[in-house]
């Protein structure tokens, strides 16, 4: 596929999606966080064989996603927040892919893996009805 085509294509699959909505699929999950684990897993694969040009397009690909997805999950500040921590870090994990250090891709992956967690965590605050507190942590 060409280097023009393939763009065009993710993005009109994306917009698919954005018009679609966030539907959840039966386990919950929704498009956007299929995708972006779909891509993630393909990057975990590229770190784990030196394939920086996997590496490199994977990421790309989910830099794109981001963006759309900022589109329909403006929610919170915290979740804004936690998009631009992923941002940087997937910024990090396509730069060091360009340089072939697999280290500094080993530790922007790590960066980006700990934003999603974080993120989910703001999600689901934000999905908790306000009477129902959060349960307290045990010791």
């Amino acid at each position: 596929m060409t280097k023009v085509a393939y763009p065009l294509l993710l993005l009109v699959g994306l917009m698919v999606a954005v018009v679609r909505g966030d539907e959840a699929d039966e386990k919950g999950n929704s498009f956007w966080m299929q995708k972006k684990l779909e891509y993630a897993q393909n990057v975990l694969s590229g770190l784990a064989t030196e394939d920086f040009e996997a590496i490199g397009k994977n990421a790309r690909t989910m830099k794109t996603l981001g963006v759309l997805e900022k589109w329909v999950h403006a929610k919170s500040d915290a979740y804004r927040t936690q998009l631009k921590i992923f941002d940087y870090a997937n910024d990090e994990l396509i730069r060091q892919a360009d340089e072939e250090n697999v280290d500094g891709c080993g530790v922007a992956y790590m960066q980006l893996t700990l934003s999603c967690i974080n993120c989910h965590r703001v999600v689901r605050d934000l999905s908790r009805p306000v009477d129902k507190p959060q349960k307290a942590k045990k010791d």
